[in-house]
């Protein structure tokens, strides 16, 4: 059977809703907004979507450079055809297209441990842990909020909001929202009940917080950027006093070797060279030796490579270390705190 591009939409559409249970308000916001049929993969043995997955487009900064990347989003499968491998293709296909895109990683984040272990298996991808986040409370507020500092509820998504955020959030290691994906946040966050609050002074944008009240009651801030740690203590006496809490927390990014991290996002190399390379424009004194094996999908990546010399160069001289792509995206990444926001999974 000949489906339509809305004919596919609208069902993947419905085996997500049946999959992960999402209320018809987020599909809403996730299929008009973030959802696009280039970016959508399907199989359908019966005519129909039997197992569809997005491969959505991002920017990630890595060693200070930005390079392209892609994020499993929604792979879902019918009951009555899994564990028949269409998760594998659909991984497959995808990492194939974004390897040919120019793709240097792929990433995703899974909603806890059984599917942390499927994806680290080599027919889905041989992801591995890379991004950890700690929970902390934030420090409270000292003294009081300057007189020409006010903090309001947003009341409009207007451009200039995404603009300050961009201006302010040139970390090393992030993965960055699009204009689309931090407009589509916010709305997220407002239909979760949250707040996206907006800090000024006088007419200039000088902070931006969002933040929800988590179902244990305590209230979490999903992101925050500010332009001091002033502009930070009044959006968390705002929220105080809004949520008659004591304290308000944050889910903040740490290497993960740090104490009581958990992780989160995972990821993988899509092409070894490249993402080698990037690691050797920021440490050209580097010398190591490592090889790749494993890679099920971009089986161009397996081998071995000499860093030295400021350049990636191919061996025939087996090393010590020898890793999957998830691996050695952990072996590069983990030791950082990555910032991954504003990515529907809260």
């Amino acid at each position: 059977m000949l489906l339509s591009p809305e004919e596919i939409k609208q069902q993947t559409r419905n085996l997500w809703r049946d999959t992960f249970h999402d209320d018809e308000d987020f599909l809403s916001l996730y299929f008009d907004e973030k959802y696009s049929d280039r970016d959508n993969f399907t199989l359908r043995p019966n005519g129909y979507v039997a197992a569809a997955m997005q491969m959505l487009p991002y920017r990630v900064s890595i060693y200070g450079q930005s390079v392209h990347a892609g994020y499993v989003s929604g792979l879902c499968v019918m009951p009555d055809f899994r564990r028949h491998g269409l998760a594998s293709r659909l991984l497959f296909d995808s990492h194939r297209r974004l390897y040919q895109q120019g793709g240097v990683l792929s990433f995703l984040i899974p909603s806890d441990d059984s599917l942390r272990a499927f994806y680290e298996k080599p027919q889905h991808g041989a992801f591995w842990t890379t991004t950890y986040r700690k929970e902390t409370p934030l420090p409270q507020p000292e003294g009081e909020t300057p007189n020409r500092l006010s903090i309001v509820e947003a009341e409009a998504w207007t451009a200039d909001l995404y603009v300050y955020f961009r201006r302010h959030t040139a970390r090393e290691f992030m993965v960055h929202p699009s204009e689309t994906d931090f407009f589509v946040a916010l709305d997220d966050c407002s239909l979760s009940g949250g707040h996206i609050l907006v800090a000024y002074k006088g007419r200039r944008i000088c902070g931006i917080c969002l933040a929800v009240r988590e179902t244990d009651g305590r209230a979490f801030v999903r992101s925050l950027v500010a332009d001091d740690g002033n502009v930070r203590d009044a959006f968390v006496r705002r929220l105080q006093q809004d949520e008659k809490v004591e304290q308000v927390f944050a889910r903040v990014p740490a290497p993960g070797s740090a104490p009581e991290v958990k992780p989160y996002a995972m990821a993988r190399v899509v092409n070894v060279e490249r993402f080698l390379s990037a690691v050797m424009r920021a440490y050209p004194d580097l010398e190591m030796s490592i090889g790749v094996d494993g890679d099920l999908f971009i089986p161009e990546n397996n081998g071995y490579y000499r860093l030295a010399g400021g350049r990636v160069s191919i061996t025939d001289e087996r090393p010590e270390t020898i890793v999957t792509p998830g691996g050695l995206a952990a072996l590069f990444l983990s030791s950082y705190p990555m910032y991954v926001e504003m990515m529907l999974d809260e």
